[in-house]
């Protein structure tokens, strides 16, 4: 039974009424997945289903790409900060159309790439379909993943040295507030309460927790940079990002808990964040260098991801012979009409 299945029947979850028979394929990410994690009370959950048919394929319904009103068509189902009180933990789940998902590995979109490398131990549920994306994934590699994996760092280098957060650390110095007090809403309802004097002081403090605890807990952020200085949880992913590409250019393989007693080391604060800096700058220039060298094909081999995709479609739907028409059938065709006509045009 599948994490959505087991959620749904838990009234825990109120996903779309299709999805929940249809999941191929739901992982464990996040710092479970890279053998960092402390606990594993928080779980963020990856994966991918297969909706209808005529949600892969609009026309059998009748629209026409482009011509009137389109249809909203699924293409991800994500629900946040799901608790399980049996369990005491809490769920993020992304679960993809399949067609979304093969596209965002094919352009090699870390966080979905990850989720097919994942260890065997982070599988929550796989079917057979799930299993062929499984079993061919390293197909999806290439070097546009250079690009991609850099972007991504670069960003975690600027969350790392957040320096609304470094303010908020001095502000709350200044006035006595601690971490409880951070995570309770009551402070935004009633920031009197703050006893902050200065109203530009409370202005920021204000916008700044808002925007901090709009999609995640401030309390983690905050104690790790009250306490090392700079956000380990951003440092680490640089590096780990880092260290991701230079096994997909290399190997073309991703083992993601290879470095796993480094980036637990940056994690309890071992790394100073010019060390996080002089990484970074010393593994850019290397992996320029491996980029020119790799022997992986610079962009992806589209046509056979999509013999894949149409495979497990076939796999989940039955036959597609009357809703796509396959290259092969369509060139076979045209031969076949080509040779009758060749062989009457003498008698016409």
């Amino acid at each position: 039974m599948s994490l959505i299945d087991r959620l749904h029947k838990r009234s825990l979850i109120n996903p779309p009424h299709f999805l929940i028979h249809n999941c191929h394929y739901e992982v464990m990410m996040g710092s479970v997945a890279y053998a960092v994690n402390e606990d594993t009370s928080d779980m963020d959950v990856y994966g991918f289903c297969i909706p209808p048919k005529d949600v892969i394929f609009p026309h059998l319904k009748g629209e026409i790409l482009g011509f009137g009103k389109q249809t909203n068509r699924f293409e991800q189902y994500q629900q946040h900060h799901i608790f399980d009180k049996e369990l005491k933990r809490k769920y993020d789940v992304q679960i993809y159309n399949i067609v979304k998902y093969f596209q965002l590995i094919m352009e090699n979109n870390p966080n979905l790439v990850d989720s097919l490398f994942v260890p065997h131990r982070c599988v929550l549920h796989i079917t057979k379909v799930g299993g062929m994306v499984r079993d061919e994934r390293k197909s999806f590699l290439h070097k546009g993943s250079w690009h991609k994996f850099k972007g991504y760092a670069y960003s975690q280098m600027h969350k790392m040295d957040n320096k609304d957060l470094k303010t908020l650390v001095e502000l709350c110095n200044k006035y006595g507030i601690d971490e409880e007090n951070l995570t309770d809403y009551v402070i935004l309802e009633n920031p009197e309460l703050l006893k902050i004097s200065d109203p530009q002081e409370q202005t920021f403090f204000q916008g700044i927790y808002k925007s901090c605890t709009k999609d995640e807990k401030l309390s983690g952020r905050f104690s790790s940079v009250k306490k090392f200085g700079y956000d380990v949880k951003f440092a680490y992913h640089v590096v780990r990002l880092l260290n991701e590409v230079e096994q997909i250019m290399i190997e073309g393989d991703i083992d993601l808990e290879r470095n796993k007693e480094q980036l637990k080391s940056i994690r309890r604060g071992e790394w100073k964040i010019e060390d996080i800096r002089e990484y970074f700058s010393k593994k850019e220039k290397e992996l320029e260098t491996i980029y020119l060298s790799s022997k992986l094909p610079y962009g992806p081999n589209e046509g056979k991801i999509k013999e894949l995709l149409i495979s497990c479609l076939e796999q989940h739907y039955g036959s597609l012979d009357q809703v796509i028409a396959k290259p092969d059938s369509l060139k076979n065709l045209l031969t076949e009409l080509q040779n009758t006509l060749d062989k009457y045009s003498g008698r016409i």
